[in-house]
């Protein structure tokens, strides 16, 4: 036999690698099938963590009635919120009307250093080595549009005054030595014209350094113009270590002071003023410090309200701080108590502006002095909405099983899946075991299917507003029974405890959408005999094309044996045989 020939249709002229194709399609028609029942089960599966889900939110509103105490909500107003507002804090305030007179409102003690801290400039030295806080740089400054120079290495404060009061500017330049500033009139009596600080060409921050720039202008008493520098020039510097600053008690010593009975640790070189009032402010001392740039002093805050004053030092205190800022000696403006009376009564007294054991139940917030009547009721529109919620999301949950289990749908006709909203729409109608009186069911409180009928639909459970509230009114704890009580019979107890045993872990939801759960493992068992099909299919291909192959090699053979007959014939037809 010739070598192999294994082209297809090559000899033959049939075309047998189609021929394959077409019987491995038909072969593969069982896998197609498989792939897709492994299809819809995926989508089942998806659907059913979908519907799991939706069905863990109606369980989640049915707890709300047993957790949330839906039903013992209240609310509080003020009928005049700029004198206070209410709000409830406790369990089960009284109902009621309470009138409260506000007559004081509760605030800090506020300290302040007794003067300034910064030592005053000296006048008649060069401005370099004066003290001033603020460097002088060398340049031009314009006071009224006249130009004037400045040379901080070699003038003086007091130069500078003189060069202002001699010129065409039209003002007398003071420096006022009790207050450490400088101080500009208008030369002529009664002139009220505004004084022209600075001008746009200037090179020198000699007015900024003077604190002149910005400060407002005033008058004296026959109406002439002046204007007084914001702060004193030697004010001191918060970021500067504290042994670098000049101040008018003396350098500050190492050592601790206390206030309010705590220690705080100063170390003048290494620690700025900043540093201090920050080791103020985070300590337990009760009171925030600031900076005064204004006073150049130091402001303190009591951080709770009423009237007592700040301790400022202690005979122990190891270091000048306090004397050397002025806060032994600060002026203390005493906090006062909130005062206030409820319903005519006795005037009460307490060192805040939140109140909450003045009337059971309700904090009360004091914003200004005044009378404001404060309301305490049931919150009725906490249990309506909590009822409405729990209906919307049943219906929701209902819904989306009849769309999935109708005709078609992806789990049709699963009675497993459809047992759950035939639960859920017999559950909201049912008489709730214990309950007597008027209201047994939830119907008597005005939950309904509506009033149209559709036979195609299940129709939507709807909440009559109205009679639900009413009902409330009439006898709230008999409508709280209805939705969950200590014997757990309610509508939302029952519904709570069903979903968490059909939802929960061991649930058949959960148990046959799982990871590796019932659908996974018919999904598994579907994808292990797709691989025994394949491994068949190709099998029976290799088959066939073995078999296809060798016909084209004995064709191939008989063909070439024909030629050769073919060839013996003529030969002898030529020699006259």
């Amino acid at each position: 036999m010739a070598g192999a020939v294994n082209a297809s249709g090559m000899v033959t002229g049939i075309n047998w690698n189609q021929i394959i194709q077409q019987l491995m399609q038909v072969e593969r028609q069982p896998i197609t099938r498989i792939q897709q029942r492994i299809s819809t089960l995926q989508q089942q599966q998806t659907a059913i963590r979908d519907l799991r889900n939706l069905l863990f939110t109606v369980s989640n509103r049915a707890r709300d009635f047993r957790t949330a105490n839906v039903f013992s909500q209240f609310t509080a107003t003020s009928s005049e919120t700029g004198v206070l507002t209410a709000t409830v804090s406790g369990q089960s305030p009284v109902t009621g009307s309470y009138s409260v007179n506000v007559t004081q409102l509760a605030s800090a003690t506020v300290a302040l250093s007794s003067a300034k801290m910064g030592a005053s400039i000296n006048p008649n030295v060069a401005l370099s080595s004066s003290g001033i806080s603020t460097a002088v740089t060398a340049g031009k400054f314009t006071i009224n549009g006249v130009e004037f120079t400045v040379d901080p290495a070699t003038q003086s404060l007091n130069d500078i005054l003189s060069a202002i009061t001699s010129s065409s500017a039209g003002v007398n330049a003071t420096y006022d030595s009790l207050n450490d500033k400088v101080v500009l009139t208008n030369k002529t009596a009664g002139d009220t014209s505004i004084i022209n600080i600075g001008a746009t060409g200037d090179d020198s921050n000699f007015l900024t350094a003077v604190n002149l720039r910005g400060a407002s202008q005033g008058a004296l008493g026959d109406g002439t113009t002046q204007v007084t520098s914001t702060r004193n020039l030697g004010a001191v510097v918060p970021g500067t270590k504290l042994q670098d600053i000049n101040f008018a008690n003396g350098a500050v010593t190492a050592g601790l002071f206390r206030i309010n009975g705590v220690a705080i640790t100063v170390d003048p070189a290494n620690q700025s003023l900043s540093d201090i009032i920050s080791a103020i402010n985070n300590s337990n001392a009760g009171v925030t410090a600031t900076y005064d740039s204004v006073s150049d002093g130091i402001r303190v805050v009591s951080k709770e309200f009423g009237s007592r004053t700040i301790a400022f030092g202690s005979p122990s205190d190891t270091s000048n701080f306090l004397s050397v800022v002025n806060l032994t000696t600060a002026t203390q403006t005493v906090g006062r108590d909130a005062t206030f009376s409820i319903d005519g009564g006795p005037t009460q007294t307490r060192s805040t502006n939140q109140i909450s054991d003045a009337i059971g139940g309700l904090t009360l917030n004091l914003l200004s002095t005044g009378t404001s009547m404060v309301t305490v009721a049931n919150d009725d529109e906490a249990a309506v909405t909590a009822v409405r919620n729990f209906l919307s999301e049943i219906n929701n949950a209902v819904s989306r099983i009849q769309e999935l289990t109708r005709r078609n749908g992806t789990l049709e006709a699963d009675y497993s899946i459809r047992s759950i909203q035939d639960y859920l729409r017999s559950i909201v109608f049912s008489t709730v075991s214990g309950a007597t009186g008027d209201y047994q069911s939830l119907v008597d409180v005005g939950v309904s299917t509506g009033s149209t009928f559709d036979s195609s639909t299940i129709s939507d459970f709807q909440l009559d507003e109205e009679k639900f509230r009413e009902a409330l009114r009439t006898n709230r704890s008999a409508v709280a029974f209805l939705f969950s009580n200590t014997g757990a019979t309610g509508v939302g107890d029952r519904v709570y405890n069903y979903l968490n045993d059909v939802t929960g872990l061991n649930g058949f939801l959960n148990q046959r959408s799982r990871s590796n759960g019932l659908i996974d493992q018919q999904i598994q068992a579907y994808n292990d005999r797709i691989s025994r099909l394949e491994d068949r299919i190709q099998m029976k291909e290799q088959r066939l094309r073995a078999q296809f192959t060798r016909m084209e090699q004995y064709a191939s053979s008989f063909q070439q044996q024909g030629t050769s007959l073919s060839g013996l014939a003529s030969m002898y037809s030529s020699l006259g045989f």
